[in-house]
């Protein structure tokens, strides 16, 4: 979305719900099925450059990002990922 207009450059609905989270020039995308997506941080769309599962299906609390490092969890698991691997 642009913010001076509003305008939606992009969206997709393959996803469901999950969070957005950007890090330096890279969005990290947390499904709600737990997999984590990486993608350039682009006005042309996403276009993930990696992608893992990284936690059993319902993942509704938010991630953190810390240091290079980004957490997230699950009802009964915390993953810890380094993203400068």
């Amino acid at each position: 979305m642009e913010l001076l207009t509003g305008k939606i450059r992009w969206s997709l609905d393959e996803f469901g719900a999950g969070t957005i989270t950007l890090a330096g020039d890279q969005l990290l995308v947390l499904t709600e099925k737990g997999e984590l997506i990486r993608a350039p941080a682009a006005p042309a769309g996403l276009k993930p450059t990696a992608r893992a599962q990284m936690l059993p299906f319902q993942v509704r609390a938010y991630p953190a990002l810390a240091n290079g490092l980004f957490y997230a969890r699950s009802k009964d698991k915390l993953v810890c990922v380094d993203l400068g691997q």
